[in-house]
């Protein structure tokens, strides 16, 4: 009788270890899988974004009549959208300058790409398919520098040179990201040049 109490002690025992075994496993794993996440599309952005061209846009690309001149960068940005050009190679048959817009929808990060064309009604973001990029997003927020030791903006609208600087902050599932500090090439629309993407 005795020996059958301790093997079932030592059983229980057992159990009980490995249970949490697994438990903290599975709570390696979680972690493991967020910090991947977080380094994947905060590399994505980085590069991406940072490698913005100012490249010239015609047309408008927001919806209201107060928004920004027919004619500047193709940036532009508020707090909850941002659309900019930038190069893309994705693969051998596929790469040049696109027109990326990244906005936040139903709680996800979606990104969609067209060919740059510098004419905004040229562009059909309704038959272009969007690329999610994060899902359970709760807050995206961004932020625009004009110049070093500046202000901080939350609209970038019509002007002939990208922002030295772009901050996003994002919160998923309950926690915030490390904040992205973005450094862009502020350079000037060169005029010459943008004959070349068109």
């Amino acid at each position: 009788m005795l020996a059958l109490v301790l093997l079932s002690m030592v059983m229980v025992a057992t159990i009980a270890a490995m249970r949490t075994l697994g438990n903290t496993q599975a709570a390696i794993e979680e972690v493991t899988g967020r910090v991947d996440e977080i380094r994947v599309v905060s590399q994505f952005l980085r590069n991406t974004i940072g490698a913005a061209m100012p490249v010239m846009r015609e047309g408008r690309v927001g919806e209201t009549t107060e928004d920004f001149a027919d004619m500047g960068t193709y940036f532009w940005g508020d707090r909850t959208q941002l659309v900019w050009v930038s190069p893309l190679v994705a693969g051998a048959s596929m790469g040049g300058a696109f027109v990326m817009q990244l906005s936040l929808i139903d709680e996800k990060l979606e990104l969609r790409w067209h060919p740059y064309n510098r004419s905004v009604a040229a562009l059909n973001w309704d038959e272009v398919e969007p690329r999610v990029l994060l899902d359970n997003v709760e807050e995206f927020d961004l932020g625009y520098l004009d110049v070093y030791g500046g202000e901080w903006v939350e609209d970038w609208v019509g002007s002939m040179i990208n922002p030295v600087a772009v901050r996003i902050t994002i919160m998923s599932e309950g926690r915030y990201w490390p904040e992205l500090v973005l450094r862009l090439d502020s350079g000037e629309l060169n005029f010459n040049d943008v004959e070349v993407l068109s």
